[in-house]
């Protein structure tokens, strides 16, 4: 995205708090100093603005305890699927995740709560004081395209947040002492305010073929759009009989064409590697950037995901449950193999990552790279391989870009909208679609509503594993409590753990929350 590269004091300017004091009415202040109040000038201003709301993406601001370590424990870590790595044991705030014995005070609930917050004032700062500019200062279609592109990220944070807990505070106005202090909304109200926002962003964004990569386009608010509505109908305080007709609604113009041009990609694992970037299936990609002498947007991670055997930091490993369900086809893909996407997601003792001419992984085959590591084989050990470079080891930062939305993960939602309201039989060609470009699988022989929903489930892990969507999708099928007890994770109970709690900084300091 153009400008997000650079390194720039707009986030200090909009986080300026506005006091008062005896000792302020003696102070003179420069008319040359920038403040939230005189920056916006000009088009360059408002984009600058735009590029702050941008910067809290996946809480990439903390880069710590926000984007490295924190959304990946609290968003993989949860899913049934994800076991602890070698490394994560040494760190009793990981584990406390991973164990659901965390508290409100949690440092990582704390930071994603607060860096979301600050994209959501970011973004109301861009629609109020770009709102408020004259043609003198910026054209028309520019002002309506940064305040699309501020309502989608505003719609962005509130879903991001009422995703991971239960309640949330909205924020759709500039921040003022009155209003510093404010009570959570209800469930449904705040799915209304984050409809609402993606519905109105769609109606002033451009199309993916007229809008750089990184910024948020039509295809982008329709897919938010429409995946709210699924979210919307698998929650039991907010769904209506019609969200399902409402996300089919939302997605059909990204499938038929006219919201954007979009396709699957034949190479599923240069989706992930940072070897084809911003491609015909990415619908919104967080950009990274190696650094260089002007810039730095990197990332690391690869490390976090990537296990000790492959130059990683052991984070995080798979369970052997997601490769017995991953191979629960057999090998009847078209090339002999299991579901082509088992490879490009999970890396295991296998024939395909033993294969010393093609040295499938890093340069080496899955036998050697353990034997050097453990000494052992670890036949019953697996591990993630999305997000990782083609080379980890002595790869630290690096500009491997993660994509949020991929066509082929609205292919899915939609072919679920559908089936849910009774369009089974248009539903079954778009999941053959994804198989048959990204998995090299044939056609599903499933035809009854039943089990074309048992299809999709399984669909949805061979495409999304590790791309933050297995929690809340077990939540909004209300399987959570069935898939943690299967996977051993006694501690969880979905009455208690399904969301996240109000973190304790908030309670203390909003005196509007009791």
């Amino acid at each position: 995205m153009k400008n997000l590269y650079k390194t720039i004091i707009v986030a200090f300017v909009l986080t300026l708090a506005t006091s008062c004091s005896d000792d302020e009415f003696l102070e003179q202040t420069s008319p040359d100093q920038l403040t939230s109040e005189n920056f916006w000038r000009n088009a360059e201003d408002a984009q600058s603005g735009l590029v702050a709301a941008y910067s809290e993406l996946e809480s990439r601001s903390n880069f710590w305890d926000g984007w490295q370590e924190g959304r990946p424990v609290v968003e993989y870590f949860r899913s049934d699927y994800a076991l602890p790595g070698p490394d994560a044991s040494n760190y009793s705030h990981w584990m406390s995740i991973y164990n659901f014995n965390y508290t409100n005070g949690h440092t990582f609930l704390d930071v994603i709560w607060t860096t979301n917050y600050k994209g959501l004032n970011f973004s109301n700062q861009v629609i109020a004081k770009v709102g408020e500019m004259t043609s003198d200062q910026i054209s028309d279609a520019e002002k309506k395209q940064i305040i699309g592109e501020a309502t989608f990220l505003r719609g962005y944070y509130h879903f991001k947040l009422l995703t991971l807990y239960e309640q949330i505070i909205l924020r759709t106005e500039l921040i003022s002492n009155e209003t510093l202090d404010k009570p959570l909304a209800s469930r449904p109200e705040s799915w209304e305010v984050i409809i609402k926002d993606f519905t109105d962003a769609a109606t002033m964004l451009q199309t993916v073929d007229n809008t750089e990569p990184g910024r948020a386009t039509k295809g982008a608010a329709l897919a938010y759009l429409g995946k709210a509505y699924l979210y919307k109908a698998g929650d039991a305080t907010s769904a209506e009989g019609s969200d399902f007709e409402n996300a089919v609604l939302a997605f059909k113009p990204i499938v038929d064409g006219t919201a954007g041009s979009y396709a699957l990609e034949t190479d599923f694992l240069s989706l992930f590697n940072g070897e084809n970037e911003n491609n015909q299936e990415s619908i919104f990609e967080l950009q990274f950037k190696t650094s260089d002498a002007t810039s730095d947007n990197s990332t690391r991670l690869h490390a976090f995901v990537g296990d000790w055997s492959v130059g990683g930091w052991g984070g995080i490993a798979a369970t052997m449950n997601v490769v017995n369900e991953m191979k629960s086809e057999g090998r009847i893909a078209n090339n002999g193999l299991y579901d082509n996407r088992l490879y490009g997601s999970l890396y295991f003792k296998d024939p395909f990552f033993n294969n010393s001419t093609t040295n499938q992984m890093q340069g080496s085959t899955w036998d050697a790279l353990m034997m050097e590591t453990y000494g052992d084989t670890n036949d019953n050990a697996a591990y993630f391989r999305k997000w990782l470079p083609n080379y980890v080891y002595n790869n630290s930062y690096v500009g491997v870009n993660v994509v949020l939305m991929r066509y082929a993960d609205v292919l899915l939602m939609y072919a679920e909208a559908l089936n849910e309201t009774g369009a089974t039989a248009q539903a079954i060609p778009l999941i053959n679609k994804v198989r048959a470009v990204h998995g090299n699988m044939p056609a599903i022989t499933a035809t009854s509503q039943a089990d074309v929903k048992k299809q999709i489930i399984h669909e949805r892990t061979m495409e999304l594993t590790l791309e933050s969507v297995r929690f809340f999708d077990l939540r909004r099928w209300g399987m959570l409590d069935q898939a943690m007890q299967a996977a051993g994770r006694t501690n969880f109970n979905a009455a208690t753990h399904a969301y996240l709690p109000i973190p304790l900084s908030e309670i203390q300091s909003n005196s509007a929350i009791d």
